[in-house]
């Protein structure tokens, strides 16, 4: 959750966090609180080819598509329970997230690199993908309380939007992507109330013209899996965005490690162009409720799944998994019901990894870079907006 990856589970009695070992730099287990599971129609169903991702071909360093300047992307909003583009079509953004921007940048070879990796139209690695279909990028920005020390940390009223954000939005747009900008705590709101705030209040203006943008209030909340202190707490920052940014979309976390998405969509915030968080791992797949959560809360709004991701690790339960055992079951329910997804993570360091330390792809069953790849390509045409 802090720096391995930012997931929590619920198991019978309680939940996990994660931590990154700054020595390692592989996740290690540190134990959380957590609440016991309560149980949580709408989309667009696309088939999928079942492709596994085995091979490995050329490419997948990045760079090799030099960027063009391409006019604003379509401002998108919510209208019921569907992301639609100015025309009213139905949009499904699919995507990767992104580690720590500091980190990606001062140790994982740069921000510019890995957007220009993920958008490689002619990188031909994993099993029938010919490029890169990546339409939307998550990317995190770890508070300076928030437990996650990077080589360049956000500080309130810093240059950081200056040095960092301002130009991965600008690098992002340049690639056809939107960009969801991650307030990466995983905490109790209430413990955050103020720097959160503060945070928001700095950042909503700079990007309230910028139609590529959306804002992700909060990474993934806890408050002991109860929804009223996090809806009080969202509504309040939601507030705040909506004083600067009228129309970019909002994506609203859920508690218990935004496992809940199910009873938060049954008592929304108020408010306009709004979508809910779930994320979902190997470990929350395994639990029939929390896949009712989603479906509960798909019915009701729109569903952003903005972490998902699997390796073969049979000493991390939370992420313990495979294509066969878990990718490509979650592909088509997901797919089923029209939900947008983020996979996590683009990274060589925070798990679960989609690249290789030399930057290449991570492919096979046991591993879930070629899949997120394939599943991109397989859907590029799939609900996108119009141009």
């Amino acid at each position: 959750m802090k720096r391995s990856f930012a997931v929590a589970v619920v198991v019978s009695l309680g939940a996990l966090g994660c931590a990154k070992d700054p020595a390692t730099r592989v996740g290690v287990i540190a134990t959380g609180t957590g609440g016991s599971s309560t149980p949580g129609a709408g989309g667009q169903s696309q088939a999928g080819t079942g492709c596994l991702s085995g091979a490995v071909g050329a490419g997948g360093m990045g760079g090799d598509t030099p960027p063009v300047t391409v006019p604003a992307l379509p401002w998108l909003h919510v209208e019921g329970n569907q992301v639609k583009d100015p025309d009213g079509n139905n949009v499904v953004l699919r995507g990767v997230a992104f580690p720590d921007l500091g980190e990606l940048q001062g140790g994982e070879g740069g921000i510019n690199a890995m957007i220009d990796r993920v958008t490689n139209a002619n990188d031909t690695q994993g099993g029938c993908s010919a490029a890169w279909a990546t339409r939307v990028i998550r990317v995190a920005v770890s508070p300076a309380d928030g437990g996650v020390a990077t080589p360049i940390q956000y500080a309130p009223g810093g240059t950081y939007y200056d040095t960092v954000l301002r130009p991965t939005v600008d690098h992002a747009r340049e690639r056809g992507l939107y960009v969801i900008i991650d307030w990466h705590y995983v905490d109790t709101t209430t413990l955050h109330e103020a720097t959160t705030t503060a945070f928001w209040t700095e950042m909503a203006p700079h990007f309230a013209t910028d139609s590529n943008v959306l804002f992700e209030l909060y990474n993934e909340p806890v408050n002991g899996g109860s929804w009223p202190p996090v809806k009080a707490d969202m509504q309040m920052w939601y507030d705040v965005v909506r004083a600067a940014a009228p129309d970019n979309l909002v994506l609203v976390g859920t508690p218990n490690w935004c496992q809940y998405v199910g009873t938060a969509a049954a008592s929304p915030i108020t408010g306009t162009n709004v979508a809910y968080v779930a994320h979902m791992y190997p470990q929350h797949w395994a639990q029939p409720s929390l896949r009712t959560q989603i479906v509960n809360a798909a019915a009701l709004v729109p569903v952003f799944v903005t972490e998902w991701g699997f390796e073969q690790n049979p000493a991390n339960a939370i992420l313990n998994g495979t294509i066969t055992s878990y990718g490509t079951p979650f592909k088509q329910f997901i797919q089923q019901w029209g939900v947008s997804w983020t996979g996590w993570c683009a990274s060589t360091s925070w798990r679960p990894t989609m690249f290789n330390g030399d930057f290449s792809l991570r492919t096979g069953d046991t591993a879930m870079g070629g899949f997120t790849k394939d599943w991109l390509y397989e859907q590029r045409a799939a609900n996108q907006p119009a141009p």
